[in-house]
């Protein structure tokens, strides 16, 4: 069935009022499917290496950027301090998302901002074995892919150079067409 322009605008005011667009929002909660989102920190100390953290429930990959998973309607940057502070008990100054993708297992979105802690003692909690720094040409093995990714866009972004993941570049290094330049 195709509706004409009068018909729309007549639907869109309808579902500005009260209590219609209320409908909207519980619409969107019952039917939109949800995706699990974690954050991530890439930092880098003066000597250019990154900080990595060893988890106690990670045990196939034990070392990886800090962070966690989003709280319900908690925004990213915000959920992102909170895990910071939780795990190393610090504050932080976050900089641009350095890396968005989706992972799994379990399918989830991560997103990587570039950062940098505040100055302090870290105060790892029960979650964290331990916390080193390491160069990114040197990363432990076996490590996500993604905290690889991760690390190699942040450099990319601190340095002020355009990062392309990998899969978007030819073998003689262009940017493959149809991917943003």
């Amino acid at each position: 069935m195709q509706w004409n322009a009068t018909w729309k605008e007549g639907i869109a005011r309808l579902a500005r009022r009260q209590p219609f667009s209320g409908f909207m929002v519980w619409g969107v909660r019952l039917t939109v499917p949800r995706q699990r989102i974690g954050v991530a920190l890439v930092t880098f100390n003066a000597e250019g290496e990154v900080l990595l953290l060893r988890h106690v429930f990670h045990t196939r990959f034990p070392w990886g950027l800090p962070g966690g998973w989003l709280g319900r309607d908690e925004a990213p940057a915000d959920g992102l301090r909170r895990e910071l502070r939780e795990e190393l008990g610090r504050d932080s100054e976050l900089g641009p998302p350095a890396l968005i993708s989706h992972e799994g297992p379990p399918p989830h979105i991560v997103m990587a901002f570039l950062g940098h802690l505040q100055p302090g003692e870290m105060r790892l909690n029960n979650e964290i074995l331990e916390a080193r720094w390491f160069s990114p040409d040197s990363l432990p093995r076996p490590s996500l892919p993604f905290t690889e990714r991760a690390v190699v866009a942040g450099l990319a972004l601190a340095r002020g150079d355009r990062y392309f993941p990998a899969e978007w570049v030819t073998a003689r290094g262009a940017v493959r067409e149809g991917q943003p330049a």
